[in-house]
């Protein structure tokens, strides 16, 4: 994200605001607990890590429809109490207005809260955290119980669905966003692909298009982090995607695709090109 100087001056003074305030409170801890001046400054910084405020503060611009939700980290083992877990503060896109209200029209009510399921356990996922679905309950405001039976509608088709449940549990489904770009492999158009996921033209048009864009960026660079970093997608969605390509690439018919796949990618590099440098690309969930 660019940072104007007018942006910049103003985040600095609420540094400097802070630490006045944080002073105060570790003067506060002091006095009214006993506690030595060390111990008061550490439970000032969990408390700012907690509320993330100062040097914890949310680095990007949430957009419309989107939340910040304190998630169980990805590499705490099954079983453990929630109370021992470490969580993670991360950003999913609760609303999609025009994606889910596509699929609302196309499909219905259920299939948009399908939609939302597969995209903010994704989102959790690229984040290093695992979302439960007592979570997905709280925030599409419904019960455990209708979460459970979409995720096992979901597991019908072949999706997983990375919950924190069903982490050890996910079996040989794949994600979205891969059977989406996958079906495109085999020569099937976006509008197909979306009615046989039940997905939104737009998403599957913006998961393809960003495949292409990968395929493209990594002939250019030979470099899967500067790809991930040019393109604006997790390491990981890169490794998935050449992963596809290349296995692809032993299919005939996948010639097919070959110069579409090109043009696509062209087209969004030469356009990034006029704009920002790689460092310099907003990161949008993929």
């Amino acid at each position: 994200m660019i940072q104007t100087y007018a942006h910049q001056k103003e985040l600095h003074e609420s540094r400097l605001d802070i630490k006045t305030m944080e002073r105060l409170f570790a003067n506060l801890i002091t006095e009214g607990t006993n506690c030595s001046p060390f111990e008061s400054d550490i439970i000032v910084e969990k408390a700012k890590e907690v509320f993330a405020i100062g040097d914890h503060a949310e680095g990007n611009i949430l957009h419309p429809g989107q939340m910040i939700w304190p998630a169980i980290d990805i590499n705490e083992p099954p079983g453990k109490p929630l109370k021992h877990c470490k969580l993670r503060r991360i950003t999913i896109t609760h609303i999609d207005p025009k994606e889910d209200a596509e699929v609302r029209r196309q499909y219905g009510r259920s299939a948009k809260r399908q939609q939302q399921i597969l995209r903010m356990t994704a989102e959790a996922q690229d984040q290093r955290a695992l979302l439960t679905q007592e979570d997905l309950a709280e925030i599409l405001g419904t019960d455990v119980r209708t979460i459970r039976r979409d995720i096992h509608s979901l597991r019908k088709k072949d999706l997983s669905v990375p919950t924190r449940g069903q982490q050890k549990d996910i079996g040989p489904g794949v994600t979205h966003r891969v059977k989406a770009v996958s079906l495109f492999l085999q020569d099937k158009e976006p509008l197909e692909i979306a009615r046989t996921i039940k997905h939104s033209l737009t998403a599957v048009e913006r998961y393809v298009d960003t495949f292409c864009r990968v395929v493209y960026c990594q002939r250019k660079f030979r470099n899967n982090l500067k790809t991930a970093m040019v393109v604006g997608v997790s390491l990981a969605t890169v490794n998935t995607y050449l992963g596809l390509h290349t296995s692809a690439c032993e299919d005939p018919a996948y010639r097919e695709r070959i110069s579409e796949i090109e043009q696509r990618g062209r087209i969004y590099y030469k356009a990034l090109d006029f704009k920002k440098k790689p460092g310099q690309i907003e990161r949008r969930p993929k």
